[in-house]
């Protein structure tokens, strides 16, 4: 991993406030200020956009779409969630970085499942309420057909 991709991890980890929230906003142009404030970086916004995808492919970051809608109804594209993976949180605990220790332990608690602070499926979906019964995977079938046809493409 070259110079530019280990800081952009970094910053990516001090932008999440140090491990305390699992995710980071920050857009390309925020990333490019940080790296020149903070690392003395200068790179384009085309060289951002191939770390990001590099790191994606690496397994060490991924990137959820957002989505607002406009006064009119229409869907605009906000900048992407930015997720560390368990093998990105242990690259930066390898290199030192400070919380990524403290994240990486958060993060393997609550995939293992010892985090008890998070809901569960039976919590979320009410399971033995649920309309999803015997016939409910029918209806749902059966609701989107109606609406799929009535839609013209």
């Amino acid at each position: 991993m070259n110079n530019t991709k280990n800081a952009i991890m970094v910053t990516l980890f001090a932008s999440m406030g140090q491990g305390e929230n699992h995710y980071t906003l920050a857009s390309v142009n925020r990333i490019i200020e940080l790296l020149l404030e903070y690392h003395t970086t200068n790179v384009g916004r085309r060289w951002v956009f191939q770390c990001l995808h590099d790191l994606i492919e690496g397994g060490y970051i991924n990137r959820r779409p957002r989505y607002k809608k406009n006064p009119e109804g229409q869907p605009r594209r906000r900048s992407s969630m930015i997720v560390f993976t368990v093998k990105g949180m242990e690259y930066l605990k390898k290199k030192l970085i400070e919380g990524a220790r403290q994240a990486l332990n958060s993060m393997l608690r609550y995939v293992t499942g010892d985090d008890k602070r998070w809901p569960r499926l039976p919590d979320v979906t009410n399971e033995e309420k649920s309309e999803m019964g015997k016939g409910g995977w029918e209806w749902l079938q059966r609701t989107i057909g109606d609406t799929a046809s009535k839609m013209s493409f």
